[in-house]
């Protein structure tokens, strides 16, 4: 294909059900020509405002009140920082180290599965559903106990959904972020008992 091909391609021939096809193009073209998928995905990723928004919810959701609870930053609105004075370039360097240090352990200890909840979010647990459990465990997690004053509460799959388990009433149940996140997929013990 040819310049002049190309353009009138992207012009005229090209039918468009996302704009996935002109981004790609464009993006390389920005790249001269060439890219390897994954810096295409990367590059997608940050034109997909369903996914900003998303992580824009994660980060309110928990990180940002946790971190603002134990005074490491401030948040004003939309704006974020930290909560101490301008840090040295050295003061940098270590803090970047150590974070990518507590990320890769992390990542080492539980795999790649940390991400599993995005594969399955396709058919998320319904709003009423929710409602649900939350009621029926008392606004508590069913494992430590733990109210929604103190912890976030996630209605959890008993059976992992990436094992098969469904989004049933009878499959759920509530517990605390940090069990859920950590049971992850590895375990199918029904809590509502205990």
């Amino acid at each position: 294909m040819n310049f002049e091909q190309l353009k009138t391609f992207v012009s005229n021939e090209m039918r468009l059900s996302h704009i996935y096809q002109p981004l790609l193009i464009r993006l390389l073209v920005d790249a001269d020509g060439v890219a390897t998928v994954r810096s295409l995905a990367q590059a997608l990723l940050i034109q997909d405002e369903s996914q900003i928004r998303y992580y824009e919810k994660i980060l309110k959701d928990m990180p940002l009140r946790v971190l603002g609870k134990h005074g490491v930053l401030n948040r004003d609105g939309e704006m974020v920082s930290l909560d101490l004075p301008k840090l040295t370039l050295e003061e940098k360097a270590t803090i970047r180290r150590i974070c990518e240090e507590r990320m890769q352990a992390f990542i080492e200890e539980r795999g790649l599965s940390i991400w599993d909840h995005r594969l399955i979010e396709s058919d998320p647990v319904s709003n009423s559903s929710r409602y649900q459990i939350l009621k029926a465990a008392n606004g508590k997690c069913q494992l430590c106990g733990v109210s929604a004053n103190d912890a976030v509460l996630h209605v959890d799959h008993i059976k992992p959904r990436s094992k098969g388990g469904s989004n049933d009433i009878d499959n759920l149940q509530c517990l605390c972020e940090q069990y859920n996140l950590g049971k992850s997929n590895r375990d199918d013990t029904d809590f509502r008992k205990s």
